[in-house]
């Protein structure tokens, strides 16, 4: 999607589409490539082959350099990659949602593709700042989410409790055990968590100073697999842009 559309622009990877937000992009950014070009949502409307095939087109052209797909499904992923190597995956994933590991990172596995996983911090939930009385600005997206209902957060606090207990023993945060957590999974898995502050930032580096020993991680699953984690992680709406 080019962000001069607008937010309501919709999907539209067919190749004319494509091929014109990557010159835009060049142009806008002052850059020759662009280093990782992502699809963030599957089109259902074009054919994988035919989005893979202009990538695959811009590459040999120089203007970009890799090429990535954003909550695709397993079976997506490997049609895409028969026709232009795929160098990264991106989809939520984090100790509240792990519905990656049922399919997507065995196939990330098996065809040499990195996984980045966007959320890690479970929309922030995660870092033990936010609880059942939180109040949301009127524009945050998290007042659209089913899981972040004020009845949800207080059932789902008790995945923070599990965090907030390796992290005291570790003298971490409760973010930063979340996201040893995921680097301690497999060596191509390369979190993206999000913050607008330093400390923050600082923080969020931390944890690859971390060390969860495999008895760390096993109490960490043995308490994840007894919670049974409360509300859709996103609307309707988004739900369906999905691609399943």
């Amino acid at each position: 999607k080019d962000p001069a559309s607008g937010p309501g622009a919709g999907l539209d990877s067919s190749p004319k589409r494509i091929r014109q937000v990557v010159e835009t992009s060049l142009k806008r950014l002052r850059v020759d490539a662009i280093d990782l070009l992502y699809q963030h949502r599957v089109d259902p409307a074009i054919p994988i082959e035919d989005v893979s095939g202009a990538v695959k087109n811009l590459i040999n052209e120089g203007k970009v350099k890799h090429f990535g797909l954003s909550e695709a499904s397993a079976r997506t992923i490997s049609r895409a990659n028969a026709v232009q190597p795929v160098t990264a995956v991106q989809s939520e994933y984090s100790l509240w949602w792990r519905e990656p590991e049922k399919e997507i990172l065995l196939r990330c596995e098996e065809l040499g593709i990195g996984f980045v996983p966007f959320s890690p911090l479970g929309k922030g939930f995660l870092t033990g700042k936010i609880d059942e009385t939180t109040k949301f600005d009127s524009t945050d997206f998290r007042n659209t989410v089913p899981r972040f209902t004020p009845e949800n957060r207080k059932a789902n606090q008790a995945v923070v409790d599990v965090l907030a207990r390796i992290a005291q023993r570790k003298k971490a945060t409760p973010g930063q055990i979340a996201l040893a957590w995921l680097l301690a999974q497999k060596p191509w898995i390369v979190p993206i968590p999000g913050t607008r502050k330093i400390e923050r930032l600082d923080e969020n580096i931390g944890a690859a100073s971390v060390e969860l020993t495999p008895s760390d991680l096993g109490e960490i699953e043995d308490a994840a697999s007894r919670i049974a984690v409360q509300g859709a992680r996103y609307s309707e709406g988004a739900e369906r842009m999905i691609d399943r």
